[in-house]
C-alpha cells in the first residue's frame, strides 16, 4: 500500500550553451566545454519534451535500456561529471569579477513542480533564473533525485530490494543536495522551492519513509508477525513526522510552494497510521486482547478522518483503506459482543504503536577539500584564472641528493621468530622504497623506477590555501632536480594530494613521453600534460617490460569513492615483482573493496595507520581497518604511512584530529597477524625488502 506524488520530473529549463559564455585558452578545454554543452542539451531535450527520437531508437542510443528512468538517469550520469569540472573550477575563482560575468552571462532558468502556478499551467511554466553555477548542480540533482525515486516506483512490483535501495540512494542523495550543495547558493535572486535546502530534506525523508514501507511490504510477502509489521509501518510516520517538522521551515524559506506536497505527506501518514493500527488490532487479537483491538481500530478511524486525501488516486487507496478497517471492526466488536465481552479502553489506556526503523540513506557523497568538487577542467581564459608556469627544471640527478649520514635499511622477507634475516642478494625481487612524505613515494623494482603521487614543487592547497596549506617536514629541499631517472610516474587518485599539478607540469615539461599509470579520474589533467598514459580501471593491469623480458605487473584496484554515487572509485594497485616472488600492494587511504581483495596476496603492504578524522567524516582510514587489510592480503610486512604529518595550517587544518598511532596499530596488528613485521619508512631513506633466499 503505497501512493505516488507524479509530477516532480516535469521541470523544465532553457537552453545553455557553455562555450558561447566561457573563454577557452586552449582546444582541449574548447572540447570539455562543447562536451559539457552536448551532454545538456540531451537533458534538455528530453525534460523540455522536444524530441522527435522514436522509443527504438532511444533504446539503441542507450545502449538497451528499455525504461525511460534508466534512459534520463543515464543521461543526467554523462552530465554531471562533467559539471563538476566546472563548479571546481568556477569555485576556485569565485570571487573574481569576470567569473561573476561569465556565469551570469549563462543565464541558467529553471522551472519549479512545486509551486502554485506550476499546476495550473496558465501561460506556460514560469522559469528562475539564478545567476550561480551551484544553481545548475543543484536543479540537476534535484531531477536526478526524481529519477532515481521514479525508477523505484517502477520497480517496486518486481524487485522490493532493489526498488528499496533506489528509495535510499535517492534519500542520500537528497540529504547531500541540502547539506553540501544548496547552501553554497549564496543569491539574493528568487529560487524555485527545489532550489532550497529545506524541500531537499524533505525530499530525503519521504524517500526514507517510502524506502521503510517497501520494508513493510516484503515483510508481509515473508509472512512476518502482525507486531513486527505494526512497528514497520509506524516507522514510516515517524519519517513523515520529521517531514511535516521541516515543512514550518520550508514555508519561511520559500513562500511560494503549492501545498500539495504537504497534503501528500499527510495522507502517506494517515494511510500507514491505519495500517499500522490494523496489524496492532490484529496482534492484539491473537493475544486474547479483543477488547482492546477494538478500541485500537475505533481510534484508528476517528483519526483517519481528520486528513481526508483531497485528489486521486490517493483518495480511492484512503477509502479501501477505511473499508478493510471498518469491516474488520464490525467484525470484532461482533465477537467481541457476542463472545468475549470484553470492555473496550477509552483513548488513553489504548496502547501506542512502537516504530522500527529499517531504512537507511545510502550516502556516497563526500567532496574534499569542502566546497571544492571534483576533477579541475584546463584553466579558462582571463588573466586572472590562467596558473602560472612552473619555472622547468635544468637537470637530472642519477642518485637521490639526500643526507650522506643516514643508512640505508635492508630488510629480508626471510622472517625467524626472533629477528629479520638479512639478504645478500635476491636478484630482480627486491623492492626498494623511499617514503617522499604525504603521498609521494619513489619506488624500485627488476632495475624500474616508479614515483608515485609525488608533490615535489610548492605546497600541497588544493588551490585554496586559506582553507588548507601543508608542506613537507623533513624533505623541505628535495626537489624535482634531486630525483633519479624514472622510468614511470603511477597516479592513484585525480585529487591535488594524489595529482599535484604543480608539480606534474615541469614534470612533463622535461619528460613528456614519460611512461604514466593512472586512474581514468585524473584524464583530464593528465591528458594535456603526458602523451604516454595508461588509464587503468579496478581490475585491468599494465605491465613494464624490461630488457631480459621479464616484466613488472601493475594492477589496479578499487579504492575510495570521492564523490557521487555515478562516480567511478579511486585506484589502488598490486605491483608485483620480475620474478613473481613478491608482490607490493599500495592505497594511501586505507579504504579497499573486500570482495576485490578477497583471493589476492601481497608480502608488503603500504597504508596509512592512523586514521585522519573531520566532524562526521573519515578523511583517511587506518589502525584496525589497515589491520583488516593486512590479515586480507596475508601481508609479510606492513610499511606505514603517515600522509597527515606534515605542516599544515588553514581553518581545514585545524578541524583534522589524528586518532590511533602506531604503538596502537601494532598492538592490534600482534593478535591478528602475529607473524607480519612492521617497517617503519623514514623519509628520504631507502628500505629495501627482498624475497627469501633459496635454500641449497
Amino acid at each position: 500500500m503505497m501512493i505516488s506524488f507524479p509530477g516532480l520530473s516535469k521541470l523544465k529549463t532553457k537552453p545553455v550553451v557553455y562555450q558561447d559564455v566561457l573563454s577557452a585558452i586552449d582546444p582541449g578545454t574548447l572540447e570539455q566545454l562543447k562536451e559539457l554543452s552536448s551532454k545538456r542539451k540531451a537533458i534538455e531535450v528530453s525534460i523540455n519534451e522536444s524530441s522527435s527520437v522514436t522509443e527504438a531508437i532511444a533504446r539503441e542510443m542507450s545502449g538497451g535500456l528499455t525504461s525511460r528512468c534508466e534512459q534520463e538517469i543515464q543521461k543526467l550520469e554523462r552530465y554531471l561529471p562533467l559539471l563538476e569540472n566546472l563548479v571546481y573550477h568556477v569555485n576556485l575563482h569565485r570571487k573574481n569579477r569576470a567569473m561573476t560575468c561569465w556565469i551570469s552571462g549563462l543565464n541558467v532558468r529553471w522551472s519549479s513542480v512545486l509551486t502554485p502556478s506550476s499546476i495550473f499551467h496558465l501561460q506556460g511554466p514560469k522559469f528562475y533564473q539564478v545567476n550561480d553555477i551551484y544553481f545548475e548542480l543543484g536543479m540537476t540533482l534535484f531531477l536526478y533525485g526524481v529519477l532515481l525515486r521514479e525508477q523505484a516506483l517502477e520497480v517496486m512490483s518486481s524487485d522490493l530490494v532493489q526498488s528499496a535501495t533506489l528509495f535510499r540512494k535517492a534519500a542520500g542523495l537528497y540529504k547531500y543536495l541540502a547539506q553540501e550543495v544548496l547552501i553554497s547558493l549564496s543569491t539574493n535572486q528568487e529560487r524555485p522551492p527545489e532550489a532550497t535546502p529545506s524541500v531537499s530534506s524533505i525530499m530525503s525523508l519521504i524517500c526514507l519513509a517510502e524506502a521503510q514501507a517497501v520494508a513493510a511490504s516484503k515483510a508481509e510477502k515473508n509472512g512476518k508477525t502482525e507486531g513486527l509489521l505494526a512497528k514497520l509501518h509506524w516507522g514510516v510516520i515517524e519519517f513523515l513526522v520529521e517531514a511535516l517538522n521541516m515543512w514550518q521551515v520550508t514555508t519561511k524559506e520559500c513562500k511560494d510552494i503549492s501545498s500539495r506536497l504537504l497534503d501528500f505527506i499527510l495522507s502517506c501518514k494517515t494511510l500507514h497510521e491505519m495500517t499500522s493500527y490494523k496489524y496492532l488490532s490484529e496482534s492484539l487479537k491473537k493475544d486474547g486482547k479483543i477488547g482492546t483491538a477494538v478500541g485500537v481500530l475505533r481510534l484508528a478511524l476517528a483519526n483517519a478522518k481528520k486528513n481526508v486525501p483531497k485528489e486521486e488516486p490517493w483518495t480511492s487507496v484512503y477509502k479501501q483503506v477505511i473499508d478493510e478497517l471498518t469491516g474488520l471492526l464490525r467484525k470484532y466488536e461482533h465477537e467481541n459482543e457476542f463472545v468475549w465481552r470484553e470492555k473496550v479502553p477509552c483513548d488513553d489506556e489504548l496502547p501506542f504503536p512502537q516504530g522500527t526503523i529499517m531504512a537507511t540513506q545510502i550516502s556516497s557523497f563526500h567532496y574534499f577539500p569542502k566546497p571544492c568538487l571534483r576533477k579541475p577542467m584546463s584553466p579558462l581564459s582571463a588573466t586572472h584564472f590562467i596558473l602560472p608556469q612552473e619555472t622547468p627544471f635544468s637537470s637530472n640527478s642519477s642518485t637521490l641528493k639526500l643526507s650522506t649520514s643516514r643508512l640505508c635499511k635492508k630488510v629480508s622477507a626471510l622472517v625467524s621468530e626472533e629477528k629479520i634475516v638479512e639478504s645478500s642478494d635476491s636478484g630482480t625481487d627486491v623492492f626498494k622504497l623511499t617514503y617522499l612524505e604525504g603521498n609521494s613515494w619513489l619506488w624500485e623494482v627488476g632495475g624500474v623506477r616508479i614515483l608515485v603521487d609525488p608533490i615535489l614543487v610548492g605546497n600541497l592547497d588544493f588551490g585554496i590555501p586559506w582553507l588548507y596549506d601543508a608542506a613537507k617536514k623533513f624533505l623541505k629541499n628535495f626537489k624535482l632536480d634531486d630525483l633519479p631517472e624514472i622510468d614511470c610516474l603511477l597516479i592513484t587518485q585525480s585529487l591535488d594530494d594524489h595529482c599535484h599539478l604543480k608539480t606534474l607540469k615541469p614534470l612533463s615539461q622535461k619528460l613528456p613521453n614519460l611512461r604514466v599509470i593512472s586512474t581514468p579520474n585524473a584524464k583530464a589533467l593528465l591528458d594535456p600534460l603526458f602523451s604516454n598514459v595508461t588509464y587503468l580501471e579496478p581490475g585491468q593491469a599494465s605491465e613494464i617490460q624490461l630488457s631480459d623480458g621479464s616484466s613488472v605487473k601493475i594492477q589496479a584496484t578499487a579504492g575510495p569513492v570521492f564523490g557521487p554515487p555515478w562516480q567511478r572509485p579511486e585506484n589502488g594497485y598490486l605491483v608485483t615483482s620480475p620474478e613473481g616472488q613478491l608482490r607490493l600492494y599500495y592505497e594511501p587511504h586505507c579504504v579497499y573493496d573486500e570482495n576485490f581483495l578477497e583471493n589476492k596476496r601481497a608480502d608488503i603492504v603500504i597504508t596509512p595507520v592512523i586514521k585522519q578524522l573531520l566532524p562526521n567524516f573519515t578523511l583517511v582510514s587506518g589502525q584496525e581497518d589497515a589491520v583488516r587489510l593486512s590479515k586480507l592480503l596475508q601481508a609479510k610486512f606492513i610499511v606505514p604511512m603517515q600522509n597527515g604529518d606534515l605542516d599544515s595550517k588553514g581553518l581545514l587544518s585545524s578541524l583534522i584530529e589524528a586518532q590511533g598511532t602506531i604503538e596502537s596499530f601494532k598492538e592490534i596488528l600482534s593478535k591478528e597477524l602475529p607473524d607480519a613485521k612492521v617497517v617503519e619508512p623514514t623519509a628520504g631513506v631507502p628500505v629495501e625488502i627482498s624475497a627469501p633466499m633459496n635454500s641449497s
